[in-house]
């Protein structure tokens, strides 16, 4: 405004005039007009079971005016103890999501090719029963394939019995390997997986081989619980942490010692400590003669293979170290060796020290548990067993799909799955998409591998639906958790569980006699019933049975009723190809935020995931100062990443945290799908990856070798 002469005085009778005006016309006259706050009707906290990861963590949901808008943990709940992750905390925004699907939806064009329309339930049900009764009669069972979550719940239940009533052996689950166990270990080595685990809240020694467990266990709020435990300082010993990464990782950071090593070697030296273990005779012998098979051949291989010099050249360290933990390991018992499932050679080195220091069926060691027998189960069914195999272990559906010159799956069902983005080399998973002539995906979003479905099926949220999960504690104890809808659905979403047994009637009586419920929450009252829970489902609570620890011998299911170490599965020392062209390794690690590769549709997410370098909204690569000065890169520089494979563009971090032959990039950015926080968002490194499998058939996710220059 122009200050002139005129102005001024216009000014100033405004103002005499205000100054004038009585108090109570002043004050209504010149105070500003806000929008008042909404009335507050109602407010309650109602009770959930959290679904964004497998932990199945309950939460207390605070509801105003019947919106939920708020959320902390349920105290007490032996999983949460009143806390909750980050992805807990993110859950109203996976709510409230503006890019959540509203109905289900049926691709017009090709696929991949963003053209949809909305279809009703019925539609949708009508045209799956038909693909599916088309496989009946023709008597072709096993052409259809299901892909699943591995969320542990009756809606899993009534799924994975649909295929078995089907007749296709055709069903995986979905596990993250890097937020998994070495269940491949424990399989091959006591016969089964079921029920065994890390006593971690109360081990005396922690090694832990590549497992950034602070980060990416499977359930994160548990994790940090185990820490705190172990970080109380119990009077007749402090717990020590050694932890074994290529990278200095949160756990890293938090423990007393890091070892860094060359990424996807963690296997070998773990062979190496057992050479030392067995050569300077630190093993436990009474455990071995005992409770152990194939020793003799395992020791030969061990001690002709593993040297440590030979070994601390492979994996980057000096040889003392490889000394100092088989020192430690064989001096405080009982030790605890960790890994995650990565490499089975790796998981089946490092389990092998738990049997060497007679850690296997003891108190802060390797336990099993029965908890798995309180889970809530359907009645059983007597059903025939698929004429046919598997056509290929879950790493291996590509090839098997992509080998022969028609598809051996003709419908592919997916629920709570993207393979096309979680997988190495993604691009060969749209490939394999491309070549079923049928898909359907049960999702909440439009993401990567939905996006070549022929039909989408959007789930309800899962507040607004009934929820039950099943979990084990840190202690190995059982917990059942319901939770009742906290709000009606928003959109025209469906239940998962509901929708399976409207189908499965309409396929016949086979089926239908198969599912007697009308409904999955009548299922599930009835499974409830059965257990005698009713209690805490009436009103959602928790259910937690205190489970028995079992003995060493129910640890072990083989023939020979011994753990078995299983030399053949380490026959050749595991080294990633030489290539000068591309002289780094590639580390992949993955954020809290991103755990269990998932969580970049939620902004909140993104504003934590690399908190240590003030890093968000983007993928960034950490490079030793070091190696960047070397290659003439600075700090925040846009880069390429570059492997046989493929290359992506990130930005440039200077971190001291990690080797100097090594760069490592987080993973669960770089969607092409997924909605609008995700889609065009950072870089994704799996495209990096190649299908390389390691010597005893398992994907190698750390093996990749890597160029970085400027972009």
């Amino acid at each position: 405004m122009e200050i002139s002469r005129r102005n001024l005085f216009k000014w100033a009778g405004f103002l005499g005039a205000g100054l004038a005006l009585p108090k109570v016309v002043k004050a209504k006259v010149l105070t500003p007009k806000e929008k008042p706050l909404p009335y507050l009707d109602s407010e309650v906290y109602k009770p959930a079971v959290c679904k964004l990861c497998p932990a199945l963590c309950m939460l207390q949901i605070r509801v105003v005016n019947g919106s939920p808008v708020g959320v902390a943990g349920m105290q007490g709940h032996p999983i949460s103890q009143g806390a909750h992750c980050p992805k807990g905390g993110a859950i109203l925004q996976d709510l409230y999501h503006p890019d959540r699907l509203r109905s289900p939806m049926r691709q017009t064009g090709p696929r991949d090719s963003g053209q949809w329309e909305r279809i009703s339930w019925d539609e949708a049900h009508q045209i799956l029963h038909d693909k599916l009764f088309d496989l009946i009669r023709r008597g072709k069972p096993e052409a259809l394939a299901m892909l699943a979550a591995p969320i542990r719940d009756i809606r899993h239940e009534i799924q994975k019995r649909f295929a078995q009533i089907f007749g296709t052996s055709n069903f995986w689950e979905w596990n993250w390997p890097l937020a998994t166990g070495p269940l491949d270990a424990f399989k091959t080595m006591h016969g089964t997986s079921e029920g065994l685990f890390y006593d971690l809240a109360n081990a005396n020694l922690v090694v832990s081989f590549g497992w950034d467990w602070l980060q990416s266990f499977l359930s994160p709020v548990e994790a940090q619980r185990a820490f705190s435990l172990l970080r109380r300082a119990r009077l007749e010993r402090r717990t020590r942490m050694i932890q074994i990464e290529p990278r200095l990782s949160v756990t890293a950071s938090k423990a007393d010692e890091w070892i860094s090593i060359k990424p996807d070697t963690e296997g070998v030296l773990a062979l190496g400590v057992a050479h030392v273990l067995i050569q300077e005779n630190l093993y436990d012998k009474n455990f071995i003669v005992q409770w152990a098979s194939g020793f003799e051949e395992f020791k030969k291989l061990v001690l002709k293979e593993y040297e440590p010099q030979k070994v601390s050249e492979i994996v980057g360290i000096k040889t003392d170290q490889i000394f100092q933990i088989a020192h430690e390991m064989a001096s405080i018992r009982p030790a605890l060796a960790i890994t995650c499932r990565t490499s089975r050679f790796n998981q089946i080195a490092v389990h092998s020290l738990n049997a060497l220091v007679g850690s296997i069926g003891v108190k802060r060691g390797i336990l099993a548990t029965e908890a798995e027998k309180y889970q809530l189960t359907l009645p059983p069914l007597s059903i025939p067993k698929p004429k046919t195999e598997p056509i290929a272990s879950l790493d291996g559906i590509p090839e098997a799909i992509l080998a022969p010159s028609s598809s051996p799956i003709e419908i592919l069902w997916m629920e709570r799955v993207n393979p096309v983005f979680l997988s190495p080399q993604p691009a060969q998973w749209k490939k394999v998409m491309e070549k079923i002539p049928f898909i359907i995906s049960f999702s909440s979003f439009l993401d990567e591998s939905s996006q070549m479905a022929d039909i989408v099926l959007p789930p309800h949220h899962s507040l607004e639906a009934w929820q039950y999960g099943f979990s084990p504690t840190l202690e190995g104890h059982g917990v059942i958790s319901f939770a009742p809808p906290v709000i009606d659905p928003i959109y025209n979403t469906g239940d998962h569980g509901d929708f399976i047994l409207g189908l499965a009637k309409s396929l016949g009586q086979r089926f239908a006699s198969a599912f007697p419920w009308e409904t999955f929450v009548e299922s599930l009252q009835k499974a409830v019933k059965k257990a005698g829970a009713d209690e805490p489902m009436k009103k959602g609570g928790w259910w937690e049975y205190q489970a028995e620890i079992a003995n060493i011998a129910s640890t072990i299911k083989t023939g020979s009723k011994k753990i078995k170490l299983a030399s053949e599965a380490l026959t050749s020392v595991v080294e990633g190809a030489q290539d000068p062209s591309h002289p780094l390794r590639l580390y992949i690690h993955v954020p809290m935020a991103y755990s269990f590769g998932e969580g970049a549709h939620l902004p909140y997410l993104h504003s934590l995931a690399g908190a240590h370098l003030g890093e968000q909204w983007e993928t960034w690569v950490e490079i030793h100062p070091y190696t960047a000065k070397r290659l003439g890169i600075a700090d925040k520089q846009e880069i390429w990443v570059e492997s046989l494979a493929a290359k992506i563009k990130a930005r440039a971090r200077l971190y001291e945290g990690i080797r100097e032959d090594t760069v490592s990039v987080p993973f669960g950015l770089g969607h092409t799908a997924l909605g609008r926080y995700a889609r065009g968002i950072g870089s994704n490194p799996g495209e990096l990856l190649s299908s390389e499998m390691d010597v005893s058939g398992q994907i190698a996710w750390q093996r990749a070798r890597v160029k970085v220059y400027g972009a």
